[in-house]
Order: C-alpha cells, then sequence, then structure tokens
C-alpha cells in the first residue's frame, strides 16, 4: 500500500471519499462503532463513545451534515496528509468546514484526525 503523503491528488480523493462519507454517514447515525472505524489508537483514546454522544448532543452539525460535501483541497505534512472539506448542513445555514487527517500507521492508513466547523 501506498503511504499517504505519496498519493496524487486524484487517488487521494480516492482514497479519502469514501472515509469521510463513512464517517458523516455515521455520525448522522450516531453509530459510534461505525463513526471510530479506522481511527488510531490515539484517536480512539482521545473521542470515546461517551464523549461522541456528548457532541452529537451539543453540536447539532455534527449529526446533520448533508451528503454533497466537496473536497476543497489538502494539506501534505511530513507524515500525512489532511483533507478540507466543504459542508453544508440539514439544520443551520451557511456552509461549514470538514477536516480529515490521514496517516500510515501500525494499522495502515490510519484516521488521526476528524473535525467539523
Amino acid at each position: 500500500m501506498a503511504k499517504v503523503i505519496e498519493l496524487k491528488n486524484a487517488q487521494l480523493k480516492s482514497v479519502a471519499l469514501p472515509i469521510w462519507k463513512n464517517i458523516i454517514e455515521a455520525a448522522s447515525e450516531q453509530n459510534y462503532a461505525r463513526f471510530s472505524r479506522g481511527f488510531s489508537n490515539e484517536l480512539l483514546a482521545k473521542l470515546s463513545e461517551q464523549h461522541f454522544r456528548q457532541s452529537c448532543d451539543d453540536f447539532p452539525l455534527l449529526s446533520s451534515i448533508a451528503p454533497d460535501f466537496k473536497i476543497i483541497d489538502s494539506i501534505q505534512r511530513e507524515k500525512g496528509v489532511t483533507i478540507l472539506w466543504r459542508l453544508r448542513s440539514t439544520l443551520l445555514a451557511g456552509e461549514f468546514l470538514g477536516q480529515l487527517t490521514l496517516q500510515n500507521g501500525e494499522k495502515g492508513m490510519e484516521i488521526i484526525g476528524v473535525s467539523v466547523n
């Protein structure tokens, strides 16, 4: 498997899109097991199921992201890449930013960061 930092834009999109789609759908369903699939051990330790459920309650954006998200760009780093997404909500007006950070880890490609704001 190629290292995530070696992927070109088209390849990166084909890798990142199914991961992001899974995260968005799982957040909408409030399904933690599905949401956290592919998370690094460090991210799993930071984002417990209880924290996930509380975040869904406190931040309606998390569970209301519309399925028509688009990649804006990516930011390459020494060990990983952050993909930036343009988001809309089914509940809130305006546009929002999503971030998905991937890097190669112990289990292959791992999610080391995910956020929406």
